[in-house]
């Protein structure tokens, strides 16, 4: 007997229903994986920014072993004073200091000749301003140790509107200060009275291992390498490795780590912070690295400033 050809025949493939119940499954499994992923990601990323900072902070004590001292934090030619119109030469946010060639080149810049960046620091005028024409071709390039993969692609930004001003990033400070005044990179907040250095906003804090024109040695640290900060980790605007103020630190009282920041204010000189959840890496003076978290307590952040408090540090305060 012939089948009709009305028969029936067989059904194949997905129904709209049966798709959408795989898109959803699809959906759940990648949900449960991705932080996972992430998690792994991250763990890449501190542990490449721990080994920069490892890096850094031998950079550091190989930079001692040459010149015995560590790396200014930034040098800056004193600023001379009109009567009548006030700064009138040098760098008029840098207090009246003895006589220096460098321009605002820092910590970092020091830190490239130990980081087998010879010829780059032999291209470097530093007769000149990192932001000058003549130096620009070298200080926009972006260098590997000064980037942390959590926090950017290792791309070049620009602090400021010219070519000229266009500076390779850096996402690593050093320690300039325990509660500093930030004041004296403010052009706003010149002293009324230059002279009078008593009440300038500028007053140098000092304590930290990298500050302006500083020439700090290993003896001075006498709170001990092991429990003084050289360098650690920073995310805001404005960093520059070849830029030596938004090379380095000045913390104040009262501030911890991984603070919101208000743009279009400085105070991003003053906070150690990362885009690593709750916590930020840094090298002690020693070459070893550490993490202090969120919770850290405000008084231990500022110990492990100073270079020469007085103050003990305890193994279960800072990791």
């Amino acid at each position: 007997m012939r089948r009709s050809r009305g028969a029936a025949r067989l059904k194949t493939g997905f129904t709209l229903i049966e798709l959408l119940v795989v898109i959803a499954i699809i959906g759940v499994l990648v949900a449960l994986i991705m932080p996972a992923v992430q998690s792994a990601r991250e763990a890449a990323n501190r542990a490449k920014c721990q080994n920069n900072l490892k890096q850094l902070g031998l950079a550091g004590q190989e930079y001692h072993d040459t010149f015995l001292s560590l790396p200014s934090g930034w040098f800056c030619n004193e600023a001379q004073w009109d009567a009548s119109s006030g700064c009138s030469a040098g760098d008029c946010n840098c207090l009246p200091w003895s006589s220096q060639a460098y321009m605002w080149n820092g910590l970092t810049s020091g830190l490239l000749l130990k980081l087998e960046q010879t010829n780059l620091w032999n291209e470097i005028n530093f007769n000149l301003a990192p932001t000058a024409i003549d130096n620009t071709t070298a200080t926009r390039r972006t260098i590997e140790a000064f980037v942390c993969p959590s926090n950017r692609k290792a791309t070049a930004v620009a602090s400021g509107t010219s070519t000229a001003s266009k500076l390779g990033p850096s996402d690593y400070r050093g320690n300039s200060a325990a509660d500093g005044n930030i004041a004296c990179n403010d052009a706003a907040t010149l002293p009324t009275n230059p002279l009078d250095l008593s009440t300038s906003p500028c007053t140098q804090f000092d304590n930290g291992v990298a500050y302006k024109n500083s020439s700090v040695s290993m003896a001075d640290i006498t709170d001990g390498t092991t429990s003084t900060m050289f360098i650690g980790e920073v995310i805001y605007p404005k960093n520059y490795w070849s830029d030596g103020p938004s090379s380095c630190v000045r913390t104040l009282l009262g501030r911890t780590i991984n603070k919101p920041i208000t743009v279009g204010t400085t105070n991003y000189w003053s906070y150690w912070a990362s885009k690593h959840p709750g916590l930020v890496n840094f090298a002690r003076c020693d070459g070893s690295v550490g993490t202090v978290t969120s919770q850290i307590n405000k008084l231990v952040l500022l110990k492990l400033m100073t270079r020469a408090g007085g103050e003990s540090i305890s193994s279960d305060e800072i990791k």
